[in-house]
This record gives C-alpha cells, structure tokens and sequence, in this order.
C-alpha cells in the first residue's frame, strides 16, 4: 500500500506537497495534492491512515455569519 505522504488519497496523484515548512505542529505532518487540491494530515511518523478534509471548502457565504 503506497504511503499518504507520498501519494494522494483522494485521487492517488504523487503530486503531493509536504506543508511543514507552512504548517507545524508538533504531532501532525500537512499534505496538498497538487493535482486535485486535496488536504489531509498523518500523525509524525506514520504513513497512514490519513485524515482528509484538514481544510475544506464549506460554501459559506459572508452573509451567512453577519449579525443582524
């Protein structure tokens, strides 16, 4: 089974972009697939399982969160 740091898990593209010079954390490694713009994360050390989703498009809208 291919690693998820070095394979999408979304679209099993090796287009992947390790984040931990932008993200850090002291248990947790970022991933982005350059080619279907995935993200998900893996424990330090491990090479899954992955959890995907980290950031997500959540189609809301700015008019959504404004206070009336």
């Amino acid at each position: 089974m291919p690693s998820a740091r070095t394979e999408c898990p979304q679209c099993n593209s090796p287009d992947v972009v390790d984040l931990s010079d932008l993200l850090y954390s002291a248990r947790i490694d970022y991933f982005r697939c350059h080619a279907c713009s995935g993200w998900w994360s893996l424990p330090k050390g491990a090479d899954g399982p992955a959890t995907r989703g980290v950031l997500s498009d959540l189609n809301v809208s700015s008019h959504d969160n404004t206070a009336v």
